[in-house]
């Protein structure tokens, strides 16, 4: 198997480990040491490619239509975190095009909760553009 591709199944099998038994961490990064004990040497990449594929599967857009006080930004990122687990790391953004509300972006949701949108969407019925 080549270099890269080994640290890539590593780097799953990690993330997917860790996500199932978070508790658990100490244990399974000593099991991963010693299934690599003659490739000691991919351990770094392995942990490198891990926390990139980590940030991406954990990660979140949170795009504001104006700029929100820090307690509402916090009710609205901790309920975010309810609804939508995977989105435990949150960037929050303005877009002045939106009217009001916000959108929520993740590596596989899309949570459009905007004015704009919910006008496209009423402009689209009523000329019949799907």
């Amino acid at each position: 198997m080549k270099k890269e591709k080994e640290i890539a199944s590593w780097s799953r099998a990690l993330y997917l480990a860790l996500e199932e038994n978070p508790n658990k961490a100490k244990d399974i990064f000593q099991n991963l040491e010693k299934s690599l004990m003659k490739k000691k040497a991919l351990i770094p990449g392995i942990v490198k490619k891990f926390n990139r594929m980590y940030e991406k599967e954990k990660s979140a857009d949170l795009i504001l239509a104006r700029e929100m006080g820090e307690s509402d930004k916090k009710t609205i990122k901790e309920k975010i975190k309810k609804s939508v687990p995977q989105a435990q790391m949150i960037q929050e953004k303005v877009d002045g095009n939106l009217l009001a509300g916000f959108r929520l972006k993740t590596k596989d949701v899309l949570i459009k909760a905007s004015l704009k949108d919910v006008l496209q969407k009423i402009k689209n019925k009523t000329y019949g553009h799907n």
